[in-house]
C-alpha cells in the first residue's frame, strides 16, 4: 500500500461501505440523472450506430444500451454507452480539470450489470455509492495532475475515466484493498485520448472505452486473472505523472481528507451541448437575439466582437466546422447561434444548421479579445449593426456554473429535450428510476431508459464529414502503405520469419474456444508471449491469424506494423514493447488492404490509444495479459474504422497529435527505404526470447 495508487485503494475500500453524505448522494442521482438522459439523447446519432453495428458483427448479448433496442455482449454495451453520453458533449463537466465523469461511471454500470447479476440485484444505496466513488476517484486523479496533463493535450476525460470504472466496478464487485489496487494500476495503464481527437468521434470513444478497460481490469481482478498487477503506473518510471504530466503531482489532492472532502460536490451539469468554454458567450448571444430581431435581424449584422479568457480561441477557436462535431468545439459558431436561434439546443449543432450561410457569415464575423482579466466562465459581446448602431451584453457567472448551478426543473427540462423524444415521458420515468430506494436499482434504470418500439432518430441522420486526404503528414504516407501492402517477398531476410510467427500463431488458434474474434486473438496473443514470443510481436501477429487473412498479405502486413512501431517507440524513447497496441492496431487494418481514409482511421484509433504508460512490473503474465487486450482492442477498432468511425485529419502530427505530445527525437517513422529492411526487426522477428524455446 505504499503507492499512490495502494494508498487510495485502501481509503475508497475502507470509506466505501459507509452511507454516502446526503449532499453527495444528491450529487451523484443528479449526476447519474444527467448522464443517463445525455445518452438516451444521442443514441440515435451516427456514431453510436457505428459503434452498435460493430458490436453487433461480434454476436448478441443480453445487456442493453440507454435508448437502444439491441442487446449486446457487456463491454461492448459499456463502450456504446459511454460514447454517446459524451457524443453530444452536453454531459457533466467537473470546471476545474474538465472531466465529463459521469460518461464513464455509467458505461461501467452498464456493462457490469450484464456481467454480474449481484450488480444488478444491487440496491440504490450499494449503486450510488459505487458510482460516487468512481466519480470521486476520477476527479481527485484530474486535480492532482492539473493543469499541466490537460495543457499538455491530452483528453484528460479518458486518461483518468479508467481509473473511475475500475472503482465502481471494484465496490460492486466487493473487491478487497489489495485487488482494488491490482485493477487501479491496470486501470492507469488503460487511459488513453488526446485531444487532437475532439470534433470527431474519436473523442466521445475515449470515455467508452476508459469504461471498458477500467469495468476490465476490475472484472478480470475478481475472476483471478489480473495477477499481481504491473506496478506503480502513475508515480512509476513509465507512469502517466511522468509521461503525461509533466511530472505534476499533487498527493494531497488525490489522498488527503478522502470521505471529507468531495470533488463530486463541484461537479456541474451543461445548458448547451458543446465544449464549457463555450458556454458564456453563447448566453450573451441568446440574450442579444430578440432586441437583434427587431433590429434588422442577423443580416443587419457587421461586426461582432467577443470579450472572453484565452481559453477560449485556444479551445474553441475553429471558426468554420465543417459539421456538428467539430462545430462543438468552436466558439464562433455558438455565437452565430445564439444570435440566430432563441435558444442553443441540439438542433443548432445538426450538420445542416452548421453549414447553413446564415451561420457561416455569422461565424466570420466574430472577433476573439482575449484577456486573463475574464474569467472562464464569463464574457462580453458586442455586435455592430449597418446602421451604426451597437448591441452589447455581459455574462459575469455563466448559467450552469458553479455560481448559476442548473436547478433540479431546469435540469429536467434539459432531459425532457433529449429523452422525450426517443421515448414518450421518459425523462420524468428516469427522474424516478433515480430516486428509487431498495434492490435491483440498476436494473431499474436500464429498464426506464428503454426506447419506444418505434426510436426517434437523432438531430442529423447524416453521417460526419471523413478528413481530407491532403497527402501531407506522416500519417497519410502511412495510410497509404497499409492500404497497399504487398506480398512480402520470398527472399527477403526476414520473410521466413514472420511466416514462422504467422504459422505459430495459426497452430496455437486451433486450441482456443471463443466467443468472438476478438477473444480468439486475444488468446493467441497471450500464448505467444506466454511461449516466449515479445508482447509487440504476439499483439501484431494475433490479430492476422484469422482464416480470412492468415495469407501472404498479412505476413506483409505484420511486418510493415512491427518495422514502423520500433520507429515509434525509438522517436517516444520506450521499448517497443510498451507499444503492443499501436502494432496489433496497425497489423490488423493493413491485412485487410483497406482505402487509405479507412486505414488513416484506424491509425488514428491506434494512435489515440497509444500513451507509453506502464507499471515497471517486469512479468511474464504482465506482458501476456498487455498483448491479450491490444491484439482483441486492434480487432475491435479495425471494424469501427472499416464502418465509418471517423477521427482527425492528423492523428500523429496534428498539434495535439500521438508524435507531437511524445515524440524525442525527429527521425521519421517512413524512408524511402522498405520498412522490412529495418534493422530493428532484427531484433524483434529474431523469435523467442534468448535462451528460450517454444
Amino acid at each position: 500500500m505504499s503507492t499512490p495508487l495502494g494508498r487510495l485503494a485502501h481509503l475508497i475500500v475502507s470509506h466505501g461501505g459507509s452511507p454516502l453524505p446526503d449532499d453527495v448522494r444528491e450529487a451523484a442521482r443528479r449526476t447519474l440523472y444527467n448522464v443517463l438522459a445525455t445518452t438516451v439523447g444521442a443514441a440515435r446519432e451516427p456514431a453510436t450506430d457505428v459503434v452498435a453495428a460493430t458490436a453487433a458483427g461480434f454476436g448478441a448479448g443480453d445487456t442493453p444500451s440507454p435508448g437502444r433496442t439491441e442487446r449486446l455482449k457487456p463491454l461492448d454495451a459499456a463502450l456504446l454507452t459511454g460514447t454517446a453520453a459524451h457524443l453530444d458533449d452536453y454531459d457533466d463537466t467537473h470546471l476545474s480539470t474538465v472531466i465529463h465523469p459521469g460518461a464513464v461511471g455509467l458505461g461501467a454500470l452498464v456493462g457490469l450489470a450484464g456481467l454480474s447479476e449481484k450488480a444488478g440485484d444491487a440496491d440504490a444505496d450499494e449503486v450510488l455509492a459505487a458510482f460516487a466513488w468512481g466519480v470521486e476517484a476520477q476527479l481527485r486523479l484530474g486535480v492532482a495532475i492539473s493543469p499541466e496533463h490537460y495543457d499538455a493535450g491530452w483528453h484528460i476525460t479518458g486518461t483518468c475515466g479508467a481509473v473511475g470504472a475500475a472503482v465502481t466496478a471494484g465496490l460492486l464487485l466487493n473487491l478487497g484493498a489489495e485487488d482494488l489496487r491490482v485493477a487501479l494500476e491496470w486501470a492507469v495503464e488503460g487511459g488513453l485520448g488526446n485531444r487532437e481527437g475532439f470534433g470527431s468521434m474519436t473523442k466521445p470513444f475515449h470515455p467508452g472505452k476508459a469504461a471498458v478497460n477500467g469495468l476490465r481490469a476490475a472484472w478480470d481482478v475478481a475472476a483471478g486473472s489480473g495477477g499481481t498487477g504491473p506496478g506503480d503506473s502513475l508515480t512509476g518510471p513509465d507512469g502517466l505523472v511522468g509521461r503525461l504530466a509533466r511530472g505534476k503531482f499533487d498527493p494531497e489532492a488525490l489522498l488527503s481528507d478522502v470521505g471529507r472532502r468531495w470533488e463530486l460536490l463541484h461537479n456541474t451539469f451543461k445548458p448547451y451541448p458543446c465544449g464549457i468554454v463555450t458556454h458564456p458567450a453563447i448566453e450573451a448571444a441568446e440574450a442579444l437575439h430578440a432586441e437583434l430581431a427587431g433590429r434588422g435581424g442577423p443580416d443587419a449584422v457587421r461586426a461582432i466582437r467577443l470579450v472572453c479568457h484565452p481559453l477560449v480561441p485556444e479551445l474553441t477557436g475553429n471558426v468554420q466546422p465543417v459539421d456538428g462535431l467539430q462545430a462543438r468545439f468552436s466558439t464562433a459558431h455558438g455565437v452565430a447561434a445564439g444570435l440566430l436561434r432563441p435558444r442553443v439546443d441540439l438542433a443548432a449543432y445538426s450538420d445542416a444548421f452548421v453549414v447553413s450561410e446564415p451561420a457561416r457569415r455569422l461565424r466570420a464575423l466574430v472577433d476573439f479579445a482575449p484577456t486573463e482579466e475574464c474569467g472562464r466562465d464569463a464574457a462580453g459581446i458586442t455586435v455592430t449593426l449597418a446602421d451604426g448602431g451597437v448591441l452589447t451584453h455581459e455574462v459575469t457567472h455563466a448559467r450552469g456554473s458553479l455560481a448559476r448551478p442548473l436547478t433540479d426543473e431546469e435540469l429536467k427540462t434539459k432531459a425532457r429535450g433529449l429523452v422525450d423524444r426517443v421515448r414518450a415521458g421518459g425523462a420524468d420515468a428516469l427522474d424516478a428510476a433515480t430516486r428509487r430506494e431498495g434492490p435491483g436499482f440498476l436494473r431499474g434504470l436500464l429498464a426506464a431508459a428503454e426506447p419506444d418500439a418505434v426510436a426517434g432518430a437523432g438531430a442529423d441522420g447524416a453521417p460526419s464529414e471523413v478528413p481530407a486526404m491532403d497527402g501531407a503528414g506522416e500519417e497519410h504516407a502511412l495510410a497509404d502503405l497499409l492500404a497497399d501492402v504487398a506480398t512480402l517477398p520470398a527472399g527477403h531476410r526476414n520473410a521466413e520469419a514472420v511466416r514462422g510467427l504467422l504459422a505459430e500463431g495459426v497452430r496455437l488458434r486451433r486450441d482456443v474456444v471463443a466467443d468472438d474474434e476478438r477473444e480468439r486473438a486475444g488468446a493467441v496473443a497471450e500464448k505467444l508471449v506466454l511461449s516466449g514470443y515479445r508482447p509487440a510481436v504476439a499483439a501484431a501477429v494475433a490479430p492476422c491469424t484469422a482464416e480470412d487473412l492468415s495469407g501472404p498479405d498479412a505476413a506483409r502486413a505484420v511486418a510493415v506494423a512491427l518495422a514502423v512501431t520500433s520507429r515509434l517507440a525509438a522517436r517516444l524513447e520506450v521499448g517497443v514493447d510498451r507499444l503492443p497496441g499501436f502494432a496489433a492496431g496497425l497489423a490488423a487494418i493493413a491485412a485487410r488492404r483497406p482505402a487509405p481514409h479507412t486505414a488513416l482511421m484506424a491509425i488514428g484509433l491506434a494512435g489515440t490509444q497509444t500513451t507509453g504508460v506502464a507499471g515497471p512490473a517486469a512479468a511474464r503474465s504482465v506482458d501476456a495479459r498487455r498483448a491479450r487486450l491490444a491484439a482483441a482492442d486492434a480487432v475491435t477498432t479495425t471494424a469501427l474504422a472499416e464502418g465509418g468511425f471517423t477521427g482527425p485529419a492528423r492523428p500523429l502530427t496534428g498539434r495535439r497529435g500521438l508524435l507531437s505530445l511524445l515524440a524525442r527525437r525527429a527521425e521519421p517513422l517512413l524512408t524511402g527505404a522498405d520498412p522490412l529492411d529495418d534493422p530493428a526487426l532484427d531484433t524483434l522477428l529474431g523469435a523467442p526470447r534468448a535462451g528460450e524455446t517454444l
